[in-house]
């Protein structure tokens, strides 16, 4: 899927929230009623849960104090593709990072390339984007 055509889809659902400690369960609990409404499984819910989390939670620690301190999490369709972005002001770009064994952070974008099937970000006019995507059946297209 490219960038143009997950940028196409169907938006679902959208929050832009302040980027506070309950801000990451805050996405969490858009992205399950987005999913459990639209009859997603299971494991897809959780995955996008356990992503957008993290994504939030990297936005709260590499975003916050900088002006327009807040994070837009945006849930969509495309496709057969379940699409979630969360948008904030620094322009810094996310990388992977190898931290030891012992380090209580730093795993973020590891989790999330491991538990989606796909993961990046771009650059936007006021800050940077970071997107993931699931595959997903969408059990209501198949009751009618």
């Amino acid at each position: 899927m490219t960038d143009q055509e997950r940028r196409n889809g169907v938006r679902l659902g959208m929050a832009r929230l302040p980027l506070l400690g309950t801000s990451p369960k805050a996405a969490r609990d858009l992205v399950e009623t987005v999913g459990r409404s639209w009859g997603l499984s299971s494991e897809t819910v959780y995955a996008a849960r356990l992503a957008v989390s993290e994504l939030v939670t990297n936005a709260l620690v590499h975003a916050a104090g900088m002006p327009g301190s807040t994070v837009t999490v945006i849930v969509a369709r495309s496709d057969g593709m379940l699409a979630v972005e969360v948008h904030d002001a620094s322009r810094e770009e996310p990388r992977l990072r190898y931290p030891p064994e012992t380090a209580e952070s730093g795993r973020g974008l590891i989790l999330v390339s491991e538990v989606t099937d796909a993961c990046g970000h771009y650059l936007t006019p006021f800050g940077k984007a970071v997107w993931f995507t699931l595959k997903s059946d969408w059990p209501l297209d198949m009751t009618r």
